[in-house]
């Protein structure tokens, strides 16, 4: 699992760290991983209409992303998440924390029979635990387009403070070409974790 290095203050990476909830186990991707993202979630149009990326029209274009996923999943500078429900252990969703110096910048994709159930709120709080305990992280923070109030609540429920709209800040292209107002929320590290 997750262990300190006392001596420099940072975990020793682990891509066999996983995490557990109620209803759902959170675990690094695996290449097997393409045909579950693809058929329940990365071509749907409404799922992606907040993203960075344009809906899979082709296996092929999530086989590539799961690929780059894997290669990612564990880096000094991200780590990647993908959520299965016990009961299935289908992938229906993906957590990607992005490490920026002192901070964290966390994104999600669930899909959408999911929506509306506390699914991402569970599958989240135990990846926030784990980089909050983090020494060098002092602020976890997410953002979502203007429109997008059902991520807004996800991060509300998880304890974040609403900070504001920046203008012109999120380029969601299945919306527009241009850049988009955002609404940015963010945790307090020191508050969470003993560690700091």
């Amino acid at each position: 699992m997750v262990t300190l290095d006392n001596k420099i203050g940072t975990f020793k990476r682990d891509s066999t760290v996983k995490f557990e909830t109620n209803r759902l186990i959170i675990r690094p991707p695996c290449i097997d991983d393409a045909a579950d993202i693809f058929k329940n979630y990365a071509q749907d149009r409404e799922v992606t209409r907040y993203l960075t990326w344009r809906p899979h029209s082709e296996f092929s274009e999530t086989q590539r992303w799961v690929n780059y996923c894997v290669d990612h999943a564990d880096t000094p500078s991200s780590l990647i998440f993908v959520i299965t429900p016990k009961d299935t252990a289908e992938v229906i969703g993906m957590i990607d924390v992005r490490l920026e110096g002192c901070k964290a910048h966390l994104g999600y994709v669930l899909a959408k029979p999911y929506w509306n159930n506390g699914v991402m709120t569970e599958a989240m709080r135990p990846v926030i635990d784990y980089v909050a305990a983090k020494p060098d992280i002092y602020r976890i923070w997410a953002a979502h387009d203007i429109d997008n109030d059902a991520s807004g609540r996800v991060m509300l429920k998880l304890g974040m403070r609403y900070e504001g709209v920046v203008s012109a800040t999120l380029r969601h292209p299945n919306i527009s070409d241009q850049p988009r107002d955002g609404k940015y929320y963010s945790l307090d590290c020191v508050s969470l974790s003993p560690a700091h």
